[in-house]
């Protein structure tokens, strides 16, 4: 991914955004966990998210659009946050935008590794 947090995060939004679901599987952590938007469930794992995006959201083409963002590392780098507002759109309800609140969380072993996204959390801020 990258070892710059916001791009790590960039390239996460951009791949999910042009449905490339089998991009992110090298950019996320095995146990990553990722909330639906419009679904109080969660989804549990590289496979799971990976099946459930491929599946469930490839013919919606959802998009996420970010309006803007906070970053926040934890103090010895290895793990790191990026927060804020975006608007969200699912394919199905066009020209449908919901306002949500969002945190991508970040993890690498080293300073020198890549960021991996192991959760992603967006829920309805209306």
């Amino acid at each position: 991914m990258s070892t710059d947090l916001r791009q790590a995060f960039k390239t996460a939004c951009d791949l999910f955004n042009g449905a490339k679901y089998n991009d992110l599987g090298p950019l996320v952590d095995i146990d990553i966990v990722m909330k639906k938007v419009d679904d109080p469930g969660s989804i549990v794992g590289i496979g799971n998210v990976i099946t459930y995006l491929n599946l469930q959201q490839a013919q919606q083409k959802p998009q996420f659009e970010v309006d803007k963002i906070e970053t926040v590392r934890g103090a010895d780098g290895t793990m790191g946050q990026i927060s804020g507002t975006a608007h969200y759109q699912d394919k199905k309800r066009v020209n449908v935008k919901i306002l949500v609140r969002f945190t991508f969380t970040f993890t690498r072993d080293d300073l020198g590794d890549d960021w991996m996204l192991i959760n992603a959390f967006a829920a309805p801020m209306e």
